[in-house]
């Protein structure tokens, strides 16, 4: 499915398609989907697999009761090719209605809880144990990376206290991740924002 404006895009008063029309019916449709695959998504499930096993006493239920929205390499795509070319503005992380969701794309899971004026947020990344270790289980984990954004989205890491036994943390590395993360992130919230 191609969202992209054309000539049977709703047009406003000054023949113009609508802002954000085609953002809102790709992801309100995205997030119908979303919605429906939050106990079936094998991601998910594994997530909360892991929470359980290494995590007990953590967010678990934040995980289970946000709602959830997984996007394709290709969604993600034309996100981003809409940012480019101007389609999509980015708006202040206020005009998202959402306040509590995960954003699932590729093997990254991000938690977003808002919080006052801010946004906590939990990026869940699944690797293998070459970089993360677990004496639980030797097969695919989660690296976790706290942090909070401002309504222009600047980022602040904040410590977080799931670390597995003898994982090292690099701080470099963990901004560099959530640099990356970010303008998905942005784009997404902008899309669906009002």
């Amino acid at each position: 499915m191609d969202f992209k404006a054309n000539k049977n895009v709703p047009k406003n008063a000054n023949n113009k398609p609508k802002e954000n029309f085609c953002w809102v019916l790709f992801i309100s449709f995205t997030i119908i989907i979303g919605f429906f695959s939050l106990k079936t998504s094998p991601m998910l499930k594994k997530l909360v697999k892991f929470l359980e096993n290494n995590y007990p006493d953590s967010n678990i239920d934040d995980y289970l009761d946000a709602k959830y929205i997984q996007l394709s390499n290709p969604q993600l795509k034309q996100i981003s090719d809409a940012l480019n070319n101007g389609e999509l503005k980015i708006k202040p992380a206020s005009s998202c209605t959402a306040e509590k969701f995960i954003f699932h794309f590729g093997n990254t899971a991000i938690l977003v809880q808002k919080d006052g004026s801010n946004y906590q947020g939990e990026f869940a990344w699944e690797t293998d144990f070459l970089a993360v270790h677990s004496t639980r289980n030797k097969g695919k984990g989660f690296y976790f990376i706290a942090f909070e954004f401002d309504n222009n989205y600047q980022v602040t890491l904040k410590e977080t206290d799931k670390l597995l036994e003898d994982q090292i943390r690099n701080v470099e590395q963990d901004q560099e991740l959530l640099d990356k993360a970010m303008p998905i992130l942005k784009g997404f919230m902008s899309a669906i924002s009002d």
